[in-house]
């Protein structure tokens, strides 16, 4: 039962999220009207991030959190990679 309730709870935080980037895409794809534009948003967008991290995490716990996605984008991108190699 545990289980099924925390899978609820996992299912109704990834909705949300979900919805959140949905709205915050629109919102670049409104503000941004060219490529100076859309770096510019993202600024913006990290800025208020790492503030909304700092507030709930502390500083120190944020750069470790920053840290860990920064190199997730390697990763990422290394997979990437390996996957379209073995596509071909």
């Amino acid at each position: 039962m545990k289980g099924l309730q925390n899978q609820k709870q996992m299912d109704q935080k990834v909705l949300k999220i979900n919805e959140v980037m949905q709205k915050v895409d629109q919102l670049v794809k409104n503000e941004a009207k060219n490529p100076e534009d859309i770096i510019l948003v993202a600024s913006a967008l990290l800025a208020v991030t790492r503030n909304i991290y700092v507030s709930a995490l502390g500083v120190e716990d944020t750069a470790r959190m920053f840290e860990a996605v920064a190199d997730s984008f390697l990763v990422t991108e290394k997979f990437i990679e390996h996957f379209k190699a073995t596509i071909h």
